[in-house]
């Protein structure tokens, strides 16, 4: 019934389009070098970062016109850690009681870091996990990045967190590894995991062997799907991402919840210049205005036209699909400017 109401749910959200999630990117600068990473963030900052005080200020703003019952905030980078002003700006989300989490690379989540996130009052924590050992290294750039993040994944899940999960990007390298990663994570009591593919954005827009051939993708999903059905009675939560329009019967056997893009419609971010924009790694192409000039309220109520209405995507593989309907041209991170076209259809790829 829930998936039969689907629709219906997704036009009264769009319209109303309350905030709920909101993506702070409290910097650019990373401790790894990612072979994927689509912000292509490096250990320097690489645009006019705002300053701690910018920061500080517009948490403010969010407490004085957003109701802090309904919004959640997902502190993101880079790396989190790797912020100069980090605990002053967590200290600064406790002070003005904005509900927040972390999703962090795990190499910098030692025991002293981890109590710092605690101690400004983090309620969540995601942290990546791409594969077994040489897998994970290789994707990252740098050994010993699996056991550190493995040994951060072990500190989080003996935190007890309000809500703690790990994602990992798929790809040809460590798709026949999901097994292995499985069993690291449920001997660690991790509750919740989340699979992503590696889209052609930042550094892996032209590394083929990061990205997932159609046969391979759909290889992952019947993994996902039989792994769900083994796993329904344990509390151990497995999904697929909330990236890309799938089939619906695939859709409903790889997620909890039927496919939506929120990008722009529940979901917003700020990113470390200042710029506005829906999720974190989408095309500048998309962003809304900046928080330097321009009013955030005023800019979500009244912008994000592009993301409420998607008929404009309606070309390339998109135009004349009788699924466009229900896809909207696939998840707004797809979206290739150069190509001025969705870059994958996950659902062609499917069928």
């Amino acid at each position: 019934m829930r998936r039969l109401l689907h629709p219906l749910y997704r036009s009264l959200e769009t319209s109303v389009h309350p905030l709920r999630y909101l993506f702070i990117e409290i910097t650019q600068r990373c401790n790894l070098s990612c072979r994927h990473c689509g912000s292509d963030c490096t250990t320097a900052a690489q645009h006019d970062e705002l300053t701690t005080e910018e920061w500080l200020r517009f948490f403010e703003y969010l407490r004085q016109h957003f109701d802090r019952r309904q919004l959640v905030l997902v502190v993101t980078g880079g790396e989190p850690f790797c912020a100069p002003a980090f605990d002053e700006l967590l200290r600064g989300l406790g002070r003005y009681d904005l509900a927040w989490g972390l999703v962090t690379n795990g190499y910098a989540l030692t025991d002293k870091n981890l109590q710092r996130a605690v101690d400004h009052g983090v309620h969540s924590i995601t942290v990546s996990l791409d594969g077994l050992r040489e897998s994970h290294d290789w994707l990252r750039g740098q050994d010993g990045s699996f056991e550190r993040a493995l040994s951060g994944i072990e500190r989080v899940a003996r935190a007890q967190l309000p809500f703690f999960d790990v994602v990992s990007c798929v790809n040809p390298r460590n798709l026949g590894e999901l097994d292995g990663v499985e069993k690291l994570l449920r001997e660690r009591a991790v509750p919740a995991w989340r699979l992503f593919s590696i889209f052609s954005k930042g550094r892996a827009r032209d590394n083929r062997e990061l990205l997932l051939d159609d046969a391979q993708l759909g290889e992952l999903m019947r993994w996902i799907a039989a792994r769900r059905q083994a796993l329904k009675r344990e509390p151990f939560r497995l999904s697929f991402s909330c990236e890309g329009y799938l089939p619906p019967a695939i859709d409903a056997a790889v997620r909890d919840e039927p496919y939506f893009c929120r990008a722009g419609i529940s979901i917003a971010s700020v990113l470390c210049d200042g710029s506005i924009s829906a999720c974190p790694n989408l095309s500048r192409s998309l962003i809304q205005g900046n928080i330097r000039r321009d009013d955030f309220k005023t800019t979500w109520d009244k912008g994000f036209e592009k993301f409420r209405d998607r008929r404009w995507m309606q070309r390339g593989p998109c135009a004349g699909c009788a699924d466009f309907k229900r896809c909207q041209g696939n998840s707004l991170h797809l979206w290739d400017d150069a190509q001025n076209q969705t870059a994958r259809c996950f659902h062609h790829a499917l069928n």
